[in-house]
């Protein structure tokens, strides 16, 4: 039996060292490589000018439609949706009544919520491992077996 699902979720996280300064635009750009939306070929930094501009709605509680941000932006709507469906993907966005917002009402929410479902992914692929250990016997070691001299 072949089981295939669609994706439902793509996380991609990288572990970048924090800037040692607070500042805004280089925290925003942290993030956004931290979710790997910043890579060295994107030499305009188009996704992380479309997430900005997202966040800085959101501190008015608005959304933006991909007609505003190619307008906004000077980028073809095309190129917008590409990057906006990554970020849907990552969990920062969503897309609501034809407009495109931040997932939570703050970023520190939406990353929250971002580790929540990474947290629930894990409890579910620990469960299916489990499962195959039990199933070919291969158990782990709950206690240290005392050495023999």
């Amino acid at each position: 039996m072949t089981l295939f699902e669609g994706t439902l979720a793509e996380y991609r996280i990288f572990d970048i060292r924090v800037l040692p300064t607070v500042d805004y635009e280089g925290d925003l750009e942290w993030i956004c490589r931290s979710f790997g939306f910043l890579e060295p070929r994107d030499k305009q930094k188009t996704a992380y000018r479309i997430f900005k501009e997202i966040i800085e709605a959101a501190r008015e509680n608005k959304g933006l439609t991909s007609d505003e941000l190619a307008q906004r932006l000077g980028l073809t709507r095309g190129t917008i949706i590409h990057h906006l469906n990554k970020m849907i993907k990552s969990g920062l966005v969503i897309h609501q009544e034809g407009l495109y917002k931040l997932r939570g009402r703050s970023l520190r929410n939406t990353v929250e919520e971002i580790q929540r479902d990474i947290a629930r992914v894990f409890e579910n692929i620990h469960k299916v491992a489990e499962t195959i250990d039990q199933t070919l016997g291969l158990f782990f070691r709950q206690e240290e077996i005392p050495s023999r001299r």
